[in-house]
């Protein structure tokens, strides 16, 4: 598979990467299954690891609960997460049953299911210590969503080299300037204490996705 690369880290190319990050792009109205988008997303991840990752031990950290304001799913309990009741499938866990579906081996995947945002998908994914180590890793998303990450998120969240990997986009790929704004307003001056990050992060980016719904700027299934 050929793959097309947004750059990061200056001078990393993809033979140098031994992890795969996967953040979340949506679930579907049942609240058990992925958006085409992340699906598409997640089959880009699957090659990644048998080309790149997996023969270097690599990792897929598939990272994603759902977003505060999406209400989908009746209660769903994993043993990976004993006396957690989640509302519907995390997105992570629906990408990790996706990828061992496609072949990846389920010792190879994490799945980071407790974050709502961007953000904290990459605050999470790093902090929480999901990689197992610090060697760089390939973000995968579309297009426009991935700029943002490598310009705006990943330099202030992770402690390793990066680069982006396109997945396709079914939509025009153009998500304006609020997003990056609200990018920047979740992961600005976030404390140097792993925890104490996590959760002014997470109570930041609730905040504004309840005021999102409040105002009418965004609608969910």
């Amino acid at each position: 598979m050929s793959f097309q690369i947004v750059a990061g880290t200056e001078g990393l190319g993809l033979d140098a990467v031994a992890h795969v990050l996967v953040p979340g792009r949506g679930r579907d109205e049942s609240g058990f299954g992925l958006t085409p988008e992340a699906i598409d997303r997640v089959t880009v991840a699957a090659e990644l690891y048998r080309e790149i990752a997996g023969p270097k031990g690599g990792r897929v950290v598939c990272s994603g609960y759902k977003s505060p304001i999406d209400r989908k799913g009746a209660p769903w309990s994993s043993d990976a997460a004993p006396g957690v009741v989640f509302s519907g499938m995390p997105e992570a866990e629906l990408m990790r049953r996706e990828l061992i579906e496609k072949g990846v081996p389920a010792e190879a995947i994490r799945a980071e299911r407790r974050s709502i945002d961007t953000v904290t998908n990459f605050l999470r994914s790093e902090l929480e210590g999901h990689f197992g180590d610090d060697r760089p890793v390939a973000i995968v998303a579309q297009y426009d969503h991935l700029c943002r990450m490598i310009t705006v998120i990943a330099p202030r969240t992770l402690r390793r080299q990066y680069l982006g990997v396109v997945a396709p986009s079914r939509s025009p790929d153009d998500e304006g300037w609020l997003p990056t704004l609200v990018s920047r307003v979740v992961a600005a001056r976030l404390p140097d204490d792993s925890q104490a990050a996590i959760d002014v992060a997470t109570a930041r980016a609730a905040r504004i996705w309840r005021a999102a719904e409040i105002t009418g700027m965004r609608s969910y299934h």
